[in-house]
């Protein structure tokens, strides 16, 4: 290395380091700000798909079983009790992440759900047929996991609650 591409080398370091400091309140606003917003929007999405699904198990209670026997079966769950279990798991866990109450746990259980329909459910011969796994669900499953990791940002129940604790 010569003396000149050292000299330089510092010099872009210099530079970098420089423009770092000039953008660092820009970041730490963008993260103040922006990363309440992306959370709360993060779990309203979610939470809209999981309560849809398990609304619409309700409005149709009638071929629930029939579903969860010949559509979609969760195989080691009989589908009497396979469909009570998803639609209250659907609907409360729902409520729970749109709230941000006890929101790491509800994205860990709806986490789990998805898991379940891509890779068990989705893989039995009827949801090969019905085409029950889907590209979309890898989505869900890493918007559940930062959901998991980060928490659900301080546009939550869990946030106001710990503040008073």
């Amino acid at each position: 290395m010569s003396l000149s591409s050292t000299s330089e080398s510092r010099g872009s370091t210099t530079l970098l380091t420089s423009l770092y400091a000039r953008f660092e309140p820009l970041r730490d606003a963008v993260e103040a700000y922006g990363q309440p917003i992306v959370s709360l929007i993060a779990r309203l999405w979610m939470a809209k798909i999981f309560f849809d699904a398990g609304w619409s198990r309700v409005n149709n209670w009638g071929s629930q079983e029939f579903l969860f026997g010949f559509i979609h079966p969760v195989p080691f769950l009989p589908p009497a009790l396979a469909a009570p279990i998803t639609t209250v798991g659907e609907l409360t866990l729902a409520v729970l992440l749109a709230f941000g109450l006890l929101g790491r746990l509800s994205a860990a259980g709806l986490l789990v759900m998805t898991m379940t329909i891509q890779w068990i459910v989705g893989a039995t011969p009827e949801g090969i047929e019905n085409g029950i796994a889907h590209p979309s669900h890898y989505l869900w499953m890493l918007v559940f996991g930062l959901l998991i990791v980060y928490g659900p940002g301080k546009l939550s129940l869990d946030h106001l609650l710990g503040k008073r604790s």
